[in-house]
């Protein structure tokens, strides 16, 4: 699998979630922090075989549906959010690092981000978002076709129950920004979907659908934002199976360092074999 990387940098906050508001990244090191659409990138990069044109990338990032019913949900009134957040959703992943055994054998297409190890799959385009003003990288994408999927891990309290207070906040500053948010059952619970004011590539106003993800492990949690065809769709079928998939089987490196709730967990590029053989050439060079 190849392990290049296309490098992507994010513009907008999430922490406002304003109407400018495009596309998949994050730009600071909060949960409660997305950004607008990546810029092009300036190298391909791929998960597994053949990379996505930009074109495929702009229609997992944005569409042109008006808010009026995409992220509404049927039922969502009745939806009981206590009895659901109470509820423990990873027995299928993601995993924790202490919970899975990275030498199990298993070829599978596994990415090592640091914090997070990603497993990608036929098809799909790795980029990762980096942030502006201090070139960190915020979150991984992964494109497929028409769809995509937008990974970060975050710090969590040791008691969990983040995701309810971020939902909250996540919702207000969508309608703020004159989209719309609501909540559904989802295979990790409470799901949350979105439609978002973007501004499309000829410059006419469009909305940005997506569903959102989140799986809480010991003192950290997994967000993955679904954009394009997949957030459109309901029920797990091809895309969002695909999309799903992979989120299940990431595997969150939380590291012991003391972080605030909703602090980014670092990541990095991902190791290829040349530099792993040269790490290897070094170490017997000292010896």
């Amino acid at each position: 699998m190849a392990e290049e990387v296309a490098t992507e940098t994010p513009t907008d906050d999430l922490a406002d979630d304003d109407a400018t508001d495009s596309g998949p990244a994050e730009s600071d090191d909060s949960v409660t922090d997305e950004s607008a659409a990546p810029a092009d990138s300036d190298e391909t990069a791929e998960s597994d075989e053949t990379a996505e044109s930009d074109e495929t990338a702009e229609s997992a990032e944005s569409d042109e549906t008006e808010p009026t019913g995409a992220a509404d949900a049927t039922g969502a009134a009745d939806l009981d959010v206590d009895e659901l957040d109470q509820q423990d959703w990873r027995a299928e992943g993601p995993y924790d690092i202490a919970e899975f055994d990275l030498e199990s054998g298993e070829s599978v297409p596994r990415i090592d981000l640091g914090s997070m190890i990603i497993t990608g799959f036929e098809g799909a385009e790795l980029r990762l978002q980096v942030a502006d003003e201090n070139q960190q990288i915020v979150s991984a994408m992964l494109i497929s076709k028409d769809s995509a999927l937008e990974l970060g891990a975050f710090a969590a309290p040791r008691s969990g129950g983040l995701w309810p207070e971020l939902r909250e906040e996540l919702t207000e500053a969508a309608t703020g920004a004159g989209g719309s948010a609501a909540v559904v059952e989802g295979p990790f619970g409470v799901e949350l979907r979105r439609l978002l004011p973007v501004q499309t590539p000829d410059g006419e106003q469009g909305y940005q659908p997506s569903r959102m993800w989140v799986a809480e492990g010991p003192r950290w949690l997994l967000r993955g934002i679904v954009y394009g065809q997949a957030a459109l769709v309901d029920g797990l079928e091809s895309p969002v199976a695909e999309l799903l998939a992979c989120f299940r089987a990431t595997v969150v490196r939380r590291g012991d360092e003391a972080r605030a709730p909703g602090d980014l967990l670092p990541l990095s590029l991902p190791r290829t074999e040349e530099s792993a053989a040269e790490d290897s050439e070094g170490l017997e060079g000292a010896g």
